[in-house]
């Protein structure tokens, strides 16, 4: 796990925050280089750097203290708060290797380093002792083409209980101690694009369904895991539907497009009409208290809605339909 040093409260004493001086990476003096790669390694060096600007934005999470995303200290960090981040270590205390063989080559020959001054190794004049990168709660910009900037580019990739690669990253495999996302050129636009073609697909499918009070109720209760009143009315069903898609239309759409969504409206209506028994949102058969679910199965909804889709429990699922029509 990565060391961060946060120079700023942001939820305690948060009314005594200080501005915080910048502490300069140590600079390493350019002394003559006791070795010296052989002309055929400084030949084969390879370049890291490339022509791409990145954006460290801080991920905002809202707290107890501030909930007014208007607020100057909403989602965890007040607006002068600076936070700093170093080289992890290893459980063994040494630092994590930043960069590769290659990197550390390149990056020594172009900033005219000592030979191996980039090591992780080094004794005395370790260069990442003091190696620290400063993030504000501001967008912070990072020029891949600039050595220093590249540097600091794979010491926060090397936090990586901290600091996500990518909105992909925190979207597919979201982490609570996630302080900053970095965002690529274009990844932002690609993600604005991928919502909004979410967002059309969950209107699509809510057409087809809009005029179904009980799909609609079904699809509340799912995603917002609360009850709906049967006499709940459709006006009142469908804004409720559109406000969940506006939250999170990759959900919705994922709700919706269930294959089991309709034995699952079933259930809910044979539940109502006193078919079925639900006991603290297990499902059993009310007529003799038979389970809806396998052996080795709790018969929850999922489970219960997979057990009347059985071929062999076609004839049950059948009998409830038959008698809800009644």
């Amino acid at each position: 796990m990565g060391n961060v040093e946060e120079m700023v409260l942001d939820n305690s004493s948060i009314m005594e925050e200080q501005a915080m001086q910048r502490v300069e990476p140590k600079v390493i003096k350019k002394t003559r280089r006791k070795e010296k790669r052989d002309e055929s390694e400084d030949s084969n060096l390879v370049c890291c750097l490339r022509k791409e600007r990145i954006i460290v934005k801080h991920l905002p999470k809202e707290t107890g203290l501030v909930t007014n995303p208007k607020h100057l200290l909403y989602g965890g960090m007040a607006e002068s708060a600076v936070r700093w981040f170093t080289v992890p270590r290893l459980s063994s205390g040494a630092y994590v290797n930043v960069l590769t063989n290659s990197e550390k080559a390149y990056l020594e020959e172009v900033m005219g380093l000592e030979y191996n001054a980039l090591s992780i190794y080094n004794k005395v004049d370790n260069y990442w002792d003091n190696f620290m990168v400063r993030l504000t709660k501001q967008d912070n910009y990072l020029d891949l083409s600039n050595p220093e900037d590249y540097i600091k580019y794979k010491v926060l990739l090397a936090n990586r209980d901290y600091i996500a690669p990518s909105l992909q990253e925190v979207e597919d495999h979201p982490k609570a101690t996630y302080q900053f996302v970095i965002i690529h050129e274009n990844e932002e636009s690609k993600a604005s694009k991928k919502k909004l073609s979410a967002t059309m697909q969950a209107y699509m499918e809510f057409g087809k369904i809009q005029e179904n009070p009980d799909i609609l109720r079904t699809i509340i209760e799912t995603i917002d895991g609360r009850p709906v009143a049967k006499t709940s009315k459709i006006e009142f069903l469908q804004d409720k539907v559109g406000k969940l898609i506006q939250a999170d239309s990759k959900l919705f759409v994922k709700v919706v497009t269930d294959p089991m969504l309709s034995t699952k409206v079933l259930i809910k209506k044979a539940v109502e009409e006193g078919l079925i028994s639900n006991r603290g949102g297990m499902l059993y058969l009310k007529s003799d208290g038979t389970p809806l679910c396998e052996d080795n199965e709790e018969p929850t909804l999922n489970f219960a809605a997979k057990y009347l889709n059985m071929p062999k429990h076609q004839e049950l699922k059948l009998s409830l339909e038959a008698k809800l029509k009644q």
